[in-house]
């Protein structure tokens, strides 16, 4: 889904903000920074919190910036309207995309270590294409401009962002699920 957000976002900033590539491409950098800034820095401060509940909490964090960003339309500003969004989003993926790789890599057999890494970012990369193609859809909405369809981009974008939330959620929390707790840090 993070592809398809920024390419939505790209298209909104070029084709309704009238920013061109590489301000367009500044526009978004915040994103990373963000999501780097997390990585590197709030890891250390929540690091006695089970990694099933950062990496949850971090996904609730995208769902917010996500939904927040469904008030997009062709009046609203880059730093009232993408900035704030995209700095949470970025946020919230920092959190969670350690301890969702690291709670995938530890609970897997030392021996299949190896191939489940290798499944994992293969899981990445095709997800990153199928988010793509699905948010292009209603971007792409019956001739509409980029102003009219990206707040619909962004309701699809945040659907996918709760089945996200509920996959793990049921799998590591509800029925049947492995007593044992993961790794802290």
């Amino acid at each position: 889904m993070l592809t398809g957000f920024l390419v939505s976002l790209v298209q909104y900033l070029q084709n309704v903000q009238g920013l061109d590539a590489l301000r367009s491409g500044l526009a978004i950098l915040p994103f990373g920074v963000a999501l780097l800034l997390t990585t590197q820095g709030l890891t250390r401060f929540v690091s006695t919190v089970d990694l099933r509940i950062r990496a949850m909490g971090g996904l609730v964090v995208v769902l917010a910036g996500v939904a927040w960003l469904t008030l997009l339309d062709g009046d609203s500003t880059y730093a009232a309207g993408v900035l704030p969004q995209i700095v949470l989003i970025g946020t919230g993926v920092g959190v969670a995309i350690v301890p969702f790789n690291t709670v995938i890599l530890a609970t897997a057999p030392a021996e299949h270590a190896g191939i489940t890494a290798g499944v994992l970012q293969t899981a990445l990369t095709i997800g990153g294409s199928v988010g793509l193609a699905l948010l292009l859809i209603p971007f792409a909405g019956a001739g509409q401009g980029a102003a009219d369809t990206i707040s619909s981009v962004f309701v699809w974008a945040s659907l996918t962002t709760v089945a996200a939330i509920l996959v793990p959620l049921v799998l590591w929390f509800g029925p049947g699920a492995a007593k044992g707790r993961a790794p802290a840090a």
